[in-house]
């Protein structure tokens, strides 16, 4: 009588195969993730730097800004559901900057009135 099934050697070996594949894969699909992320962080910053020079030309200065409501209600800017906090801030009559903070990293993404963007850790301190 022949048996049939795998081995408890067979299926060990498969197990094992299979955590290492998922330990390569998993790093690279959560840098996926955070590039999404930045990418719409980025997306957002224009969007404000747009806003801000609205109303600049409506009303002669730059608006500090440091909550979604802020955004919304005085720029008219819906901020992306990101893992980023942002603000405005270093405001005086010709320029500003504004800011994504990613909470968990901290890292951060800056933009001016001018649209140069700063990338990196530091930048600001919340």
């Amino acid at each position: 009588m022949v048996k049939r099934g795998f081995t408890l050697a067979e299926l060990l070996i498969t197990i094992v195969i299979l955590a290492v594949l998922t330990a390569i894969a998993l790093p690279q699909f959560q840098k996926t993730g955070d590039k999404a992320n930045k990418d719409q962080a980025i997306a957002d910053l224009r969007r404000i730097q747009t806003a801000e020079k609205i109303y600049f030309l409506k009303n002669g200065v730059y608006i500090y800004c440091d909550n979604k409501s802020d955004f919304q209600n005085i720029l008219g800017v819906e901020l992306s559901p990101v893992k980023y906090y942002y603000v405005v801030d270093e405001i005086s009559a010709t320029s500003f900057n504004a800011y994504a903070c990613n909470n968990a990293s901290g890292y951060q993404i800056r933009i001016n009135q001018k649209g140069e963007f700063a990338e990196g850790y530091g930048l600001y301190i919340l």
